[in-house]
């Protein structure tokens, strides 16, 4: 019983591999399948030997083998029985059972040596002509004698040619020697095959006719099969109808099989119709051409699958039509068959199908396509599916690869390439702005960048390269030194999936990520390390990065103080020609001698400009600007659009050094010349608190605002790069330090403030000038005789209680603008009223603006998240507990 169940088990195993479906499905056909393998198996009376049994037998002695160091035995049983594998054979189980049967202690009896025993004997060695020429010479005079090539044989060696009559021809057709150049036609005639000739008639089962008018044709399987193959291969046929306009195949209906079920068997070439209606489309599709380069790519990887299809189905034909063994002839196998050999085509099909109408629109959509459905395959395990389509999609890639090859290596675009995602906006721009406006990303709707989806996180540095290499260009040093040293990095199947017949672990994606970025990474880091190089030696760019820090940034507070107050000094003489910017232009080249060398002096220009004259205000100071004349190079780093930021950066400090310079020229001794107390003591205060706030201010500017942030954005030009990647880095240094110097369009009101207060610092020095100017007005009128009032006086004694200030009065006053004879007896009494009534208003302005100023940095602190704001709110408000007037 357990041998009956064995062999049934086997039985049923072997019915599943051949028919291909489920006994469920179809009990009665699996019932009688079954029926006649068993009646085939009980034929045979004895049972042949199991080959799997003697496999492991020879296995087991293998591994006997060496295990008793006898590996030089094992490997010669080794490779007998790989050489008897490949005798077709059937009885090659029982000759190696009946050795086994026969063999007697192998590890001790047998030698190898007796092998060579059976060996054949060596083929004696070529014949050669030295061979010959010595065992028989020939000389020169038999080489040069004459034949006769006309001399006729004996009657031994030739018999004599009989012409005869018509018998003769029947013999031999006529030949050319004939008197008559004749001969007999019917010897050409080769007599007809009437079997062969039927047989092709039987076969031609389109021509038959039905005896009854509904009556169906019968036809065999292996026409079937023969029809299937060439509608397949996209030949028309009679057992299916095809409609070249729509591309629809369909089983004709006036046939059937005489051997099965018909709706089975319509079943069956329905859905072998459905195989080949997709097939169909996808050659159509193939033969309408494009004249895109990248279409044409893929249209060729089609047809080359296309054409391996092909052979496969010819292979087909071979097999069922002019096989070389007897084998079962099944439509049922045909379709396992074509269906698992034509899946990978399938999804070809549909994916041509659906990216049809986007090709359009989107060149590269059969990229992206191809790409996502690559990465599908892999997660769904199908391995055969994904190695195709990743295959065309490589193909088609290095199609798209030579013009960002082309642009990386050499800087160059294609003629009118609208596939590619890089074109020139502006060939005439200046140098200055080549790395920006020159060249520019294509992008489409939505402001979408114009290449394939997997390509768009290295697009910036494609794009960055080949600005590179335009840019060396420019300098003149691009050559055949930048050639990259080592091969160019392969990007195809094999480098990214190696050659195993298993799936990668690895997601495509990032496989292709990875690869493709050591792809770039060979053509980039060469271009841009040699530019990087040149900015930093030659064109001296973090040289220039000190210069731009001294000028406009008080790097070094000594210098730019020094050249503060000689601009001061000018404004405060009243002089006309005080912002003559050619004197102005001298006279910092003189200053910053001392720090810059003279091709930097050379570059630097003050400029002035008229503005709208704010009277005595730190707003004057706008006026006056810095330009340094920068190298092309540079300048598409520190682009033309920083520069008013740093002017901005540099007025401000210009405006808190002019609050300071004038708050020093306010001596202690002034305020006990005053008679009333109360005005002497608002006076040390207001001085004390505006010089704090001045102090503060440019202490917050240059030492947290300026040196962190340069520090900052030295640090990262160093690791930058490229251009790109620079400039991003200097423009995000410049915003930082408008934002937190206070000088964005946002804080424009704490901005407007401060500049207030300042203001208050010059207000409060013109008021202490007033009073020292009427002590120095009394001491002069005491030590001088009395003049008889001349019309000067008289019409000095009408103007109004504002008195300017003097220039040149004694060492101490030399800065300000009063003069002596400006003022008169009359006006003392009301000028000392007017200053004590002025010191009280800046002292209650000042108590408006400076809660203003720390309560709007407390508010954009904690809104911007800038702990800077809420220090220097904290050190602005140092006094306020103390605060007693």
């Amino acid at each position: 019983m357990a041998q009956n169940a064995k062999i049934g088990a086997l039985t049923e195993d072997l019915i599943q591999s051949i028919v291909k479906f489920d006994p469920e499905t179809n009990r009665q056909a699996y019932k009688h399948a079954k029926d006649v393998a068993k009646q085939g198996l009980r034929a045979h009376q004895y049972v042949r030997t199991n080959q799997f049994d003697v496999e492991a037998s020879f296995n087991g002695l293998d591994e006997k083998f060496r295990v008793l160091n006898r590996d030089d035995l094992a490997d010669a049983l080794d490779k007998r029985i790989k050489e008897l594998q490949t005798v077709p054979n059937k009885w090659i189980p029982e000759y190696l059972s009946l050795l086994l049967q026969l063999s007697d202690r192998p590890v001790e009896n047998s030698q190898v040596e007796a092998l060579d025993l059976l060996r054949p004997p060596p083929s004696p060695p070529p014949l050669t002509w030295a061979e010959i020429v010595a065992d028989d010479p020939y000389s020169d005079e038999e080489i040069w004698k004459d034949v006769d090539y006309a001399a006729e044989s004996s009657e031994e060696e030739r018999a004599p040619k009989i012409r005869g009559g018509r018998g003769d021809k029947e013999d031999s057709p006529a030949s050319s020697i004939d008197k008559d150049d004749t001969f007999d036609p019917e010897s050409c005639v080769i007599a007809v095959e009437t079997d062969a000739i039927e047989e092709i008639t039987k076969a031609q089962f389109w021509k038959a006719r039905p005896e009854e008018d509904l009556q169906k044709i019968a036809i065999t399987e292996l026409q079937a099969i023969r029809e299937t193959l060439f509608m397949l291969s996209g030949l028309p046929t009679s057992l299916y109808l095809s409609n070249a306009k729509n591309g629809s195949i369909r089983v004709c209906q006036k046939y059937n099989f005489s051997h099965a079920i018909t709706t089975t068997i319509e079943d069956l070439l329905s859905q072998l119709a459905d195989i080949g209606r997709d097939l169909y489309r996808l050659r159509q599709w193939t033969r309408r051409g494009s004249s895109l380069p990248l279409i044409q790519t893929f249209e060729a990887a089609i047809k080359a699958r296309l054409g391996s299809y092909d052979q496969y189905l010819a292979s087909l034909q071979q097999k069922y039509l002019v096989p070389d063994t007897p084998i079962a002839v099944s439509l049922l196998e045909l379709h396992h068959e074509v269906r698992t050999a034509s899946r990978p085509l399938l999804q070809l099909a549909q994916l041509v199908a659906d990216i049809e109408p986007l090709l359009l629109v989107n060149p590269f959509a059969h990229l992206e396509t191809l790409f996502d459905r690559a990465g599908i395959a892999q997660m769904t395990l199908e391995f055969d599916v994904f190695e195709f389509l990743s295959k065309i999609f490589f193909e088609c890639l290095q199609t798209y690869l030579k013009p960002i090859r082309k642009w990386m290596e050499s800087g160059e675009l294609g003629t009118n390439d609208e596939t590619f995602f890089v074109f020139e906006s502006d060939s005439g721009s200046e140098v200055s702005s080549l790395w920006h406006d020159r060249y520019v990303l294509r992008r489409g709707q939505g402001n979408a960048l114009r290449s394939p989806n997997f390509l768009q996180p290295a697009a910036g540095k494609i794009f960055n390269t080949g600005k590179s290499v335009v840019f060396l260009k420019e300098f003149g040093i691009y050559g055949a030194s930048l050639a990259s040293s080592g091969p160019e990095p392969k990007l195809d199947y094999e480098t990214l999936c190696g050659t195993s017949s298993e799936l990668p672990l690895s997601p495509f994606s990032d496989l292709f990520e990875a690869a493709f970025e050591r792809w770039i990474e060979n053509k980039f880091s060469l271009a841009s390390t040699v530019l990087r190089q040149h900015l930093f030696s030659e064109c001296g760019l973090f040289r220039i990065f000190t210069v731009f820090h001294h000028l406009y940034l008080s790097a070094d507070g000594s210098v730019f103080q020094d050249f503060a107050d000689a601009i001061f000094e000018r404004m405060d003489s009243r002089r006309r020609g005080w912002n003559d910017r050619y004197l102005l232009t001298e006279l910092a080249r003189g200053i910053f001698a001392t720090i810059f060398v003279s091709s930097d002096l050379e570059r630097l220009v003050v400029r002035t400009a008229h503005i709208k004259d704010h009277g005595r205000s730190v707003k004057l100071l706008k006026s006056i600007s810095m330009d340094y004349a920068l190298p092309w190079p540079v300048m598409n780093i520190i682009q033309r659009s920083s520069i008013p930021i740093y002017q901005q950066i540099f007025t401000f400090l210009l405006q808190t050094y002019r609050a300071k310079y004038l708050l020093q020229r306010v001596a202690w001794e002034d305020f006990t010349r005053s008679n009333d107390d109360h005005s002497s003591q608002l006076s040390y205060k207001l001085r004390l608190r505006l010089m704090w706030f001045s102090d503060i201010l440019r202490s917050y500017l240059t030492e947290t605002v300026i040196a962190l942030s340069t520090q900052t954005m030295i640090a990262g030009m160093e690791k930058a790069e490229d251009i790109d990647e620079m400039s991003d880095i200097h423009l995000k240094y410049l915003a930082r330090l408008q934002e937190q110097a206070l000088l964005s369009q946002n804080l424009k009101p704490i901005h407007r403030a401060i500049v207030s207060i300042l203001d208050l610092c010059i207000h409060f020095s013109d008021i202490q000038a007033k009073v020292r100017l009427k002590d120095l007005t009394a001491k002069a009128r005491l030590e001088r005789p009395p003049k008889s009032p001349t019309k000067t006086a008289k019409t000095l004694s009408r103007r109004k209680s504002f008195i300017p200030l003097v220039e040149n009065l004694s060492s101490d006053s030399s800065d300000n603008e009063v003069h002596p004879d400006d003022y008169n007896a009359s006006g003392e009494a009301r000028a000392e009223e007017v200053s004590s009534n002025t010191l009280t208003q800046i002292n209650e302005q000042f108590g408006r603006l400076l809660p203003f100023v720390t309560a709007g940095l407390r508010s954009v602190s904690r809104a911007g998240a800038e702990p800077v704001w809420d220090m220097l709110a904290d050190k602005l408000e140092w006094n306020k507990p103390r605060d007693k007037f």
